[in-house]
């Protein structure tokens, strides 16, 4: 089995969408795979609205041949692997939510390999169609298996999808029983209401979103968003899309914004407009659009759901007097959230915000604190964040970032929690909060920290860190002592932040020190990512790094390459030029045995990973600039179909007019840009880049409107950014132009 793996795909709807082949007209394409479906411990009668379990088994009768996708989740809210084939036909329940959209798909996988074993998955038919009183033939087909390609096949990423259908059963649906629904009801609102676990809520929330009657549908619009903090809330939404009483769900969901106890959350707003917006065909997605009307379409109909939100927006803002409690404070942030209210509106509703935090679910609070801030920032949450600085947290990425919010906020307070931090047994102040403060306050810490790795007694991976960066010359000694005394035994994390240190203060010691981790290859495997885990220090050492670059482990060279891409000199691209020819040379005539394919630690499938690592090395080092005609000497160098397509892609941007600069501020206000294949890039790396191109290059700055990023960024804080690096690039002949949307 391989280790897991995410897939990611985007789902988006489509006016220009061409027309696809019937999925459940498709044979299998593979006599020697066996895809069977059974109800899973049920017999074949069940009451309208019952889940209906489905068992699905895999086998092959070829060794060695297929893999089946190990999967039972998709971020974009349903497994769609499957086709399930219905006769007669029956309505798709989330054919609506489908529609509204653009969607997140993907999800953690892995993957099984096909034998006499049986690979056996489940389903419930329900999360697919809804099938009413009758009775019923079904068959599925999967897109779950595959095979590696064979010598000459071309395939996209190794890999042959290899459709199978599978037998057919049957079952029947029984007329509506009111007592059996009634039951059901009332014990899936007791599970969901009471303090029971998570998987009694989940599977409450399931009997509940399938039941398809009035009251079931009053249900879900009354419970959605009241613990939005449960897996069972996303099933109360699509049963909500689902119900077959689409004007009593909305009708139920305006009632509950003046309800006081229920709180307006930001998945209860979107799926209210979402619903309206679904139920009205004028703005389903005709079909046969050009690419100008498409457009032209997209526009009218994002303004109307962009005034649809508007007006329920306001309408929960009405209703928010009359909220109580943990419901209003997610009603708040609901509101802050949701992108349509007005700024003098969202000023007023700020220091509500604040004053019901306490209310907030410790998620809601999160978010905001960590990838939020802009929408709550003000002096009403500096009492908040001080008071979390007071209190144990359970998650330090949230405790690191509202520090450093508080040290925006009141430094002295700020300070004061830095320095408490320092001193605790506990807490881990990361290092971009250590920055905040001058070296002189941290110095008095830096003693203990030695003393503790000395002893290796109580040593803290912020002990690390502080030798890291902060300690100086003086405690070279005994910091080498102690590393020495364990060389070869370290983890990777506190070695790492060692040699780093030892680099810093004593370059000559600090090579002797990592061509001896790099030699030292029994206890460990840290040697494989050492070089990329010194980061900025690897220059001090550059001709090592190149020099692995031809290292027996390919693991050693891929690091290698990939240190050398962030941190090498510019004198290092020859050499990652001179080790892809070599590469080039080794696998000709032997190409295709270059596939990243199962297991995936077959000489071939290591390979693949060393060219993807040289060639993203020249063509996206940060210390020179890979443009057209470099790039067209890079494919032809690469031998799989993944990296030419890459590179290919790269080539593509350098025909599109002037390099386009595109800022964002994510996560936590952090500004990254991204030009050309260069992406992720703080200011000062933006800035380096800019400086590598032709001087009279032209680019382009994008500018973002209000609600047109997340999180919303003012057009004056972008202008600031774009007027800094507008200024240093005309310092080297280039000129910028900025693009508004």
């Amino acid at each position: 089995m391989r280790a897991p793996t995410i897939a990611l795909l985007i789902f988006v709807s489509s006016a220009a969408a061409a027309e696809t082949p019937d999925p459940c007209a498709a044979t299998s394409a593979a006599s020697d795979v066996q895809f069977t479906i059974a109800l899973k411990d049920h017999g074949p009668v069940f009451e309208y609205g019952e889940i209906i379990p489905l068992a699905l088994t895999f086998t092959s009768s070829t060794k060695n041949r297929y893999w089946a996708d190990d999967r039972n989740y998709d971020r974009s809210g349903r497994l769609g692997i499957e086709q399930y084939c219905l006769e007669p036909d029956a309505p798709d329940p989330l054919a609506t939510y489908f529609r509204t959209g653009a969607f997140m798909g993907g999800a953690l996988g892995s993957e099984r390999m096909l034998g006499s074993t049986p690979f056996i998955a489940s389903a419930e038919l329900n999360e697919y169609r809804s099938p009413g009183p009758g009775h019923y033939r079904l068959y599925a087909v999967t897109q779950r298996v595959w095979r590696t390609r064979d010598a000459g096949e071309n395939a996209n990423y190794e890999r042959v999808d290899v459709p199978v259908r599978s037998n057919s059963i049957d079952f029947q649906v029984n007329a509506p029983n009111p007592a059996w629904q009634a039951e059901q009801l009332r014990n899936a609102v007791e599970t969901l209401t009471g303090a029971g676990s998570p998987e009694d809520a989940r599977a409450a929330s399931r009997r509940l979103r399938f039941l398809n009657t009035k009251g079931s549908t009053k249900q879900l619009a009354r419970l959605f968003g009241l613990k939005p903090e449960q897996f069972a809330d996303a099933n109360l939404m699509f049963g909500l899309y689902g119900s077959p009483y689409r004007q009593l769900a909305l009708d139920s969901m305006h009632a509950e914004l003046s309800v006081p106890e229920h709180p307006v959350t930001p998945q209860f707003l979107g799926t209210l407009v979402n619903l309206q917006i679904g139920s009205d065909p004028a703005w389903d997605w005709p079909q046969g659009l050009s690419d100008g009307e498409a457009q032209a379409f997209g526009e009218r109909r994002q303004a109307h759901l962009d005034a649809v939100m508007s007006a329920e927006v306001q309408a929960a803002a009405e209703a928010l007097p009359r909220k109580i409690g943990r419901a209003r404070a997610l009603t708040l942030h609901g509101l802050l959230t949701s992108g349509h209210l007005d700024s003098h509106l969202a000023e007023a509703l700020r220091p509500l915000l604040a004053a019901a935090w306490p209310d907030l679910p410790a998620k809601a609070q999160g978010e905001l604190i960590q990838f939020r801030w802009p929408l709550v920032a003000g002096p009403e949450m500096a009492p908040v964040l001080r008071k979390m600085m007071a209190e144990p947290s359970s998650d330090t990425t949230i405790h690191n970032a509202a520090l450093k919010h508080l040290f925006e906020m009141d430094p002295a307070a700020g300070r004061e929690a830095i320095l408490r931090d320092l001193r605790s047994a506990n807490a881990q102040p990361s290092p971009d909060v250590l920055a905040l403060l001058p070296k002189e306050d941290i110095a008095p810490a830096v003693q203990p920290a030695v003393e503790r790795i000395r002893r290796h007694e109580n040593d803290r991976e912020l002990d690390y860190q502080l030798i890291d960066r902060y300690a100086d010359a003086s405690f070279v000694g005994a910091v080498q002592a102690a590393y020495e005394e364990r060389q070869g035994e370290w983890a990777c994390a506190p070695q790492s932040a060692m040699l780093r240190y030892f680099l810093r203060v004593d370059p000559d010691l600090g090579a002797r020190e990592v061509t001896a981790a790099m030699r030292e290859r029994k206890d460990t495997g840290c040697y494989q990512y050492q070089l990329q885990e010194l980061g900025a220090e690897l220059p001090k050492l550059q001709q090592i790094a190149i020099d692995a670059l031809d290292d027996a482990d390919p693991e050693v060279a891929r690091n290698a390459a990939e240190a050398l891409q962030k941190w090498g000199g510019a004198d290092a691209e020859p050499a990652l030029w001179a080790r892809l020819r070599r590469f080039h040379e080794e696998w000709a005539g032997q190409n295709e045995q270059l596939r990243s394919a199962p297991p995936y630690d077959d000489a071939g499938s290591r390979a693949v990973m060393l060219e993807v690592a040289l060639a993203s090395a020249i063509g996206m080092g940060a210390n020179w600039i890979c443009g057209p005609d470099k790039l067209a000497r890079l494919h032809a160098l690469v031998w799989t179909k993944q990296v030419a397509q890459q590179v290919e892609a790269w080539a593509g941007m350098w025909k599109q007019g002037a390099p386009v600069i595109n800022p964002a501020w994510f996560p936590d206000d952090t500004l990254r840009f991204s030009v050309l294949q260069y992406d992720a890039l703080n200011e000062e790396q933006l800035l380096a880049k800019v400086a590598q191109l032709p001087s009279g290059t032209h680019l382009t700055w994008q500018f973002y409107a209000p609600g047109q990023i997340s999180p919303p960024v003012s057009l004056e804080k972008q202008e600031a950014v774009y007027q800094r690096v507008r200024t240093a690039a005309a310092q080297h002949g280039l000129v910028i132009a900025r693009r508004d949307c």
